[in-house]
């Protein structure tokens, strides 16, 4: 491989080095560290290659040693308002631990491989990972440095990580049963079309007990990810596509279901909750706002945020403790987008 252009853009990562050099991230790791455990023949072939492809190592990552007092924190939706009062809420709570945050924003496969190369470089004491499942990559990463891991807000069982989350077949159950015993009868869910667990579990948990519940036709939208306009333009194809107008929406959270709302009102002039009650999940901001007065299911992040804190510090000052997975209860909170009709 000829060697970088300087001109160009692209950053060279740890983990370029690792496959250019046919070695693990770990031993790249232990070569550009002087105190790392690398023979002289194996430190001068990735130093080559390193030299070659124009790595760079972060020099405040150069000088972290094995304890950084750095909790990574990954997350992969900013679309929804409700993340950043949970990053807030969790850079709180680690502070109080005398330690601090690396944001680790990951939307992309570049991305992914930027975020093994934070891991790597920068030797965080711990792993966040919020609105999505671990990426492979990161399991080997972490699980080279005994990096501890959880999950926050998704399932990821498989992953050997922690998790603190809520039961989403239940979330969905809580959904139908709410819209059901209001009276609703011609039923709908609005999520993504992605494979991410959370969105199959909550479908699948409200189809399940319209039919439980004898309710056997149903209608479904989806969108291209969890946002507002997605959750606009998905209601927009939902209501234009079939013969009968449900009455009733689940939405995968309340940013789909605020665009969803005004998709309602403004492109086909349906009146909320007369003609559609809407069901949301999160209680965001502006569930509560005179705009949208969302009925929703209530996830309780602040406990969730500070389970999965102290979980991560228990694992970090005992060593080795097997994954913990945490489910906590949900409520739902009724406002003014449904109510009792016959």
């Amino acid at each position: 491989m000829s060697k970088q252009d300087p001109s160009s853009s692209k950053r060279v990562t740890i983990t370029d080095v690792a496959k250019e050099a046919n070695v693990s991230i770990a031993a790249v790791s232990r070569a550009m560290n002087p105190e790392g455990s690398s023979s002289p023949e194996m430190r001068s072939r990735i130093l080559a290659v390193a030299e070659r492809l124009g790595y760079k190592p972060n020099r405040l990552a150069r000088g972290i040693k094995s304890q950084s007092s750095l909790i990574g924190i990954l997350v992969t939706n900013f679309e929804n308002p409700v993340y950043l009062a949970i990053l807030s809420e969790f850079s709180a709570a680690i502070q109080r631990h005398n330690c601090h945050t690396l944001l680790i924003n990951v939307n992309t496969e570049k991305s992914i491989s930027e975020a093994v190369s934070l891991v790597m470089e920068y030797h965080v004491d711990a792993l966040i990972v919020t609105s999505a499942s671990l990426p492979p990559e990161l399991v080997e990463a972490c699980a080279q440095q005994n990096t501890p891991v959880a999950i926050f807000g998704r399932d990821g069982e498989d992953s050997g990580a922690s998790v603190v989350t809520c039961d989403d077949v239940e979330i969905g159950r809580m959904a139908a049963d709410h819209l059901i015993d209001h009276g609703y009868r011609r039923l709908a869910y609005v999520g993504a079309s992605t494979k991410e667990q959370a969105t199959l579990d909550r479908k699948r948990g409200f189809i399940e007990q319209l039919e439980r519940r004898g309710l056997h036709s149903y209608g479904v939208g989806e969108g291209h990810r969890h946002s507002y306009d997605a959750g606009y333009e998905a209601t927009c194809d939902l209501l234009t596509d079939v013969d009968i107008i449900p009455d009733g929406i689940f939405f995968f959270d309340d940013i789909m279901a605020c665009g969803g709302m005004d998709a309602i009102r403004h492109e086909f002039s349906h009146r909320i909750p007369q003609e559609v009650g809407i069901v949301g999940v999160d209680d965001i901001r502006f569930a509560s706002s005179k705009s949208y007065d969302l009925t929703t299911i209530c996830q309780p992040f602040s406990e969730m945020v500070d389970k999965t804190v102290s979980l991560l510090f228990a694992r970090i000052k005992r060593g080795i403790l097997p994954p913990t997975r945490v489910i906590m209860p949900c409520h739902i909170i009724q406002r003014g987008s449904t109510e009792s009709v016959d």
